[in-house]
C-alpha cells in the first residue's frame, strides 16, 4: 500500500509539473484561424481595387494586417493547391495531383505538427475534394465536412453553415487552436443572393454576389472571435486556393496557368505581424514555414522549398507552378523577376482511370507550346514573346527542367465511385 501511495504521489507531481509547463505554453502561443475561400480572385476584393463593395469584412482584415499583393497558387485548382498549403511541398511531391490520388499520408502537415505541439486542431470544409478520401484531414483532431450533405452545389450555398459550425466550435475547443475554415461558394455555379442582386446577373456579377455572401459570413466568424475575447491572441491567415477565368483569354472557370487563375489573395493579421503591404512574391509553399516560425515551433520539416515570409529578410524567389488538369496536358510554369514562362506538353490520358478521365469541351485556351510573358509590361499576358534564341528563355527553361526533374509522385490511389463521379460532373470538373 505504501508503494502504491508513493507511486500515486509521484504521478500527481509529474502531471502537475506537466500542467505548469503547459500553462505558459498555452498562454504564450497564438491561436491560428486559417480562412480559405475557394476560387477567389485577388482582384475581386475591395482592398485590391475592385470597384464593387463585395468584401467589407475581408477589407477590414487587410486594413489591420499584412497584405501580400503578389501571391501565387502552385497548382491553380483545389486539391493540389490545398495539399501544398498544408505540407509546404510542391503538388507533385504531395501525391495529390488528380481526383484519383490522395495526399501521401506519411507527409508532415501543419495541422499534424501543431497537434503534436499541443494545439487543438479543427477543420471545417465544404469541398468534395477536401475530405478524408483525399487525405486532407491528416493532423486534425476534429474534421467536419458535414455541409457536403446539405444539397446539390448548384442549388445550395454553404458559407452560412460553415461559419455556424466554426462559431459553435469556438465554445468547445481549447487554446491554443489551429482552425481551418474552407468556404466554397464563389466556385461554379454562381448563385444569386438577394441582398447583393444589384451587382447584376451576368456570371461574373453573380460571382461577385457569391464573394459578398461569403464575406458576410467570414465577418460573423471574426466577430465571434472578438466577442469571446480571442481575437487579440489569434493569427488570421486569409487566402484562396486559386482564382477564376471570365474570358480574359477566351476561357472560363480555372483550367489554365494565366494570372487570373494563379494569383491569389493573401492577408496575415494578428500577434507578431506588423500591418502593411508588400509586393514580394509569396507562394503557397511558404505557408508552412511562415506559420511554424511565427508560432515558435522548432520542428519545421527539413528540405521544404518555401521560406518564412515574415523573416524580415525574405526576397522574392522563382515561382514554380504545375498542373495536370484538364486531362491531356502537363502545364508547367516559372516566374522569375518580371518574366513568366509557361510550357504546355501533351499528356497520355490513357494513364488516367476512366472514372476521372473526362475532358472539358469548354476548354478552348489550353494548347501545347511554350509561352513567355513580361508581366511588368504585359500583366494581362496578351503577347507571347517567346524566342528560342533568347538567353532569358534558355535560363527559364533550364530552371523549369530542373524543377520537373525533382518532381516526386508518391500517393495512395482513390477509388472514384459513380456517386462521386456524378458530383464531380455537377461541379463542372468532368463531363
Amino acid at each position: 500500500m505504501r508503494t502504491r501511495l508513493i507511486f500515486t504521489a509521484v504521478a500527481v507531481c509529474v502531471i502537475a509539473g506537466a500542467l505548469l509547463w503547459l500553462g505558459p505554453f498555452r498562454e504564450s502561443r497564438s491561436n491560428v484561424l486559417f480562412i480559405c475561400v475557394d476560387t477567389l480572385r485577388h482582384d475581386h476584393l475591395g482592398y485590391a481595387g475592385h470597384d464593387l463593395p463585395v468584401s467589407p469584412n475581408i477589407d477590414a482584415l487587410a486594413a489591420r494586417g499584412l497584405v501580400f499583393t503578389n501571391a501565387h497558387s502552385q497548382a491553380g485548382w483545389t486539391l493540389p493547391a490545398m495539399a501544398t498549403l498544408f505540407t509546404g511541398l510542391y503538388p507533385s511531391a504531395t501525391g495529390a495531383t488528380d481526383f484519383h490520388r490522395s495526399l501521401n499520408w506519411g507527409l508532415p502537415t501543419i495541422a499534424g505538427i501543431l497537434l503534436d505541439e499541443g494545439y487543438d486542431t479543427r477543420g471545417f470544409v465544404s469541398h468534395l475534394l477536401l475530405t478524408p478520401r483525399h487525405g486532407l484531414n491528416n493532423g486534425f483532431r476534429k474534421f467536419d465536412y458535414s455541409v457536403l450533405q446539405t444539397g446539390h452545389p448548384h442549388d445550395t450555398s454553404t458559407a452560412g453553415r460553415i461559419s455556424d459550425l466554426a462559431i459553435d466550435d469556438l465554445d468547445r475547443l481549447q487554446e491554443p487552436f489551429f482552425m481551418w475554415v474552407h468556404y466554397f461558394d464563389p466556385h461554379f455555379e454562381y448563385l444569386e443572393h438577394d441582398e447583393w442582386s444589384k451587382f447584376g446577373d451576368e456570371p461574373v456579377e453573380r460571382y461577385d454576389q457569391e464573394i459578398a455572401f461569403t464575406d458576410h459570413h467570414i465577418g460573423r466568424l471574426v466577430d465571434a472571435l472578438s466577442e469571446r475575447s480571442m481575437l487579440d491572441r489569434t493569427v488570421i491567415i486569409f487566402t484562396s486556393d486559386h482564382g477564376e477565368e471570365f474570358g480574359e483569354h477566351g476561357g472560363e472557370f480555372h483550367y489554365t496557368s494565366y494570372e487570373e487563375v494563379m494569383r491569389v489573395p493573401l492577408v496575415m493579421a494578428g500577434p507578431g505581424i506588423a500591418p502593411g503591404t508588400t509586393d514580394v512574391r509569396a507562394q503557397q509553399i511558404d505557408l508552412m514555414p511562415t506559420v511554424l516560425s511565427l508560432l515558435g515551433v522548432d520542428g519545421v520539416p527539413e528540405g521544404l522549398p518555401g521560406t518564412d515570409l515574415l523573416s524580415g529578410t525574405y526576397e522574392s524567389s522563382p515561382v514554380f507552378m504545375e498542373r495536370d488538369r484538364p486531362p491531356g496536358y502537363h502545364q508547367r510554369a516559372v516566374i522569375d523577376g518580371d518574366l513568366k514562362l509557361v510550357a504546355i506538353a501533351p499528356a497520355d490520358t490513357n494513364l488516367i482511370p476512366w472514372a476521372v478521365r473526362g475532358t472539358f469541351s469548354q476548354v478552348r485556351n489550353v494548347t501545347a507550346g511554350t509561352f513567355l510573358y513580361d508581366l511588368s509590361e504585359d500583366p494581362g499576358e496578351t503577347r507571347n514573346i517567346y524566342d528560342e534564341g533568347d538567353e532569358r528563355v534558355q535560363g527559364l527553361l533550364a530552371q523549369l527542367a530542373s524543377f520537373v526533374e525533382g518532381e516526386v509522385a508518391e500517393s495512395d490511389s482513390v477509388h472514384i465511385d459513380d456517386a462521386t463521379r456524378e458530383r464531380l460532373k455537377a461541379l463542372g470538373y468532368i463531363q
